[in-house]
């Protein structure tokens, strides 16, 4: 398609001519706003005249009607897939969430996770910005008959500014801006792609951790934490740790050996869908990232993350055994299954150094503390990277997501491990704002706001009315560490200019950690 030039001035002219011609003007601004762009449509796409929607005042071009037995979402409350692009009527990119439009704009990085928006389109609330989430949620009118939006549906939006969610314009963040902002009180054209969606995130992210588990080593279910008597547990704990003291009844037991049998065990048994896998050792081990679950109502490539300079040109499983390879030559590669039983615990003291590898289920790294994975997965290290503290005598000391609060101190130190977890007991399932210096904090709090209210409708139908209290540090559940932080620094003589990027974690978004502990005092 052809962006026409020099259409703000047409507008501008029409708005003014509008105004001029009546002593007192006796329509408002989105009234002038709606008869310029049906005057901008009628001049430059007059095919699109019959396709005017009455909810929201715009216009709907469909590319592609997508997957014709598929589910419509219209009038359905869902979790959606969507991938978008929004440009002024010039054709300037504002705001892109595709990752060949961001490289040709110059404002790819690699620090951004590049795939479809998942938010929440309901009857009562959305999370969407206003003019996508009404052609998805309501029926649209296409020459005269009824159309609903679908897996795979593509269409190309014509918004007003009443329906583009912002007075005070466009600009995107995190990896997803465009060379340009849009202004305030500007219609925007969106084109935007409908990958799926889902019904009860709750589940369909818990499927999505059970099938990785499944495939990588399977989950243990035959025995629970506290299966032996009383007396081999003192005697482990002897072999381990010397003569019990008065902290030991008050301490989690470490793992026995029959947790070191390379499946994914239940750090606490009360809480479903939080993994660890003991025997886990980057000289042994890799991750198949293909695995989903039952559920084909996916975009494109979620399994299996491919998208962006550094993974389009290594597949996953070249990237996973460099990074491996690194992991080995710097840490080594851990205790043996034979050395278990006489290495201390991580509780035997006080404090310890943890290094870790922070990834999403499709394999793409969030953020790491160890630099040799920096430069495989980024191309650079900005800042070097140092150990974490962990304290075992105060977990508030820690600021850490629930499933590290749960799962270290089950761990030996020198021991190498991966923890599996969904949102819940990570980020939380508003999930984590990308940014950069361009980030407005007016949009991402509400978005932060409205998932949260539709967090608690689901989890509370799923789970019962008291699940949503698990959160120790709000309901964000964020690790306030710096993860997928990175700066750039420009100085002058009177100030200091910082550049930042955070990586983008979606809502509801599981979590897989590689983590190696060794005590505080090692270098």
């Amino acid at each position: 398609m052809k962006y026409p030039f020099k259409v703000p001035t047409l507008i501008l002219s029409l708005a003014t001519i509008l105004v001029s011609c009546v002593e007192e003007p006796s329509a408002d601004f989105p009234q002038i706003e709606q008869m310029a762009l049906a005057a901008w449509i009628d001049k430059y796409r007059p095919d699109l005249k019959d396709n005017y929607q009455e909810k929201g005042g715009y216009y709907v071009e469909i590319l592609d009607e997508g997957c014709a037995d598929s589910i419509p979402v219209a009038g359905k409350s869902a979790w959606v897939w969507y991938d978008f692009t929004g440009r002024d009527l010039q054709g300037n990119v504002c705001i892109s969430r595709n990752d060949a439009t961001a490289m040709q704009q110059g404002t790819y990085t690699e620090y951004t996770h590049y795939v479809p928006y998942y938010r929440f389109s309901g009857e009562d609330s959305h999370t969407l910005m206003e003019g996508t989430y009404l052609a998805i949620f309501n029926e649209l009118n296409i020459g005269g008959e009824s159309y609903s939006a679908r897996y795979g549906t593509k269409m190309r939006l014509y918004l007003p500014s009443t329906v583009v969610g912002s007075g005070t314009g466009i600009t995107g963040d995190g990896g997803y801006e465009g060379q340009y902002s849009l202004d305030g009180n500007k219609p925007m054209i969106v084109e935007m792609t409908l990958y799926g969606h889902t019904n009860n995130p709750v589940a369909y992210e818990g499927n999505h951790v059970d099938s990785f588990a499944d495939i990588n080593g399977g989950i243990c279910s035959e025995h629970a934490k506290d299966n032996t008597d009383k007396t081999e547990k003192s005697y482990r704990r002897m072999l381990t740790r010397g003569e019990v003291g008065d902290k030991e009844e008050e301490e989690i037991d470490p793992r026995p050996l029959e947790f070191f049998d390379g499946r994914w065990h239940r750090p606490v048994d009360t809480l479903a869908q939080l993994y660890v896998n003991y025997a886990y050792t980057p000289a042994e081990d890799t991750f198949d990232f293909n695995a989903i679950g039952a559920d084909t109502m996916m975009f494109p490539g979620q399994t299996l993350y491919s998208r962006g300079k550094i993974y389009a040109d290594k597949p996953m499983s070249t990237i996973d055994k460099e990074i491996n390879e690194a992991l080995v030559e710097r840490f080594g590669k851990g205790i043996t299954y034979d050395e278990v039983l006489t290495t201390d615990s991580l509780i035997s003291i006080d404090k310890a150094n943890v290094w870790y590898i922070t990834r999403l289920l499709d394999g793409y790294v969030v953020d790491t503390n160890i630099d040799e994975v920096k430069r495989i997965v980024y191309g650079e290290v900005k800042s070097e990277g140092s150990a974490l503290t962990f304290d075992t005598t105060d977990d508030a000391e820690n600021n850490c997501i629930l499933a590290w609060n749960y799962s270290l101190p089950t761990m030996r130190l020198g021991q190498w491990a991966s923890i599996l977890t969904v949102s819940t007991y990570a980020y939380g399932i508003v999930g984590k704002t990308g940014s950069t210096k361009s980030s407005s904090s007016s949009t991402s709090n509400s978005y932060d706001w409205l998932n949260y209210y539709n967090y608690m409708q689901y989890m509370n139908s799923y789970y019962g009315t008291s699940y949503g209290g698990m959160y120790n540090m709000g309901y964000y559940g964020y690790n306030p560490y710096f993860y997928g932080n990175i700066y750039d620094t420009t100085e002058d003589d009177d100030a200091v200019t910082v550049v930042s990027t955070n990586t983008e974690i979606l809502p509801y978004a599981p979590m897989l950690f590689q983590i190696y502990i060794e005590p505080k005092d090692k270098e």
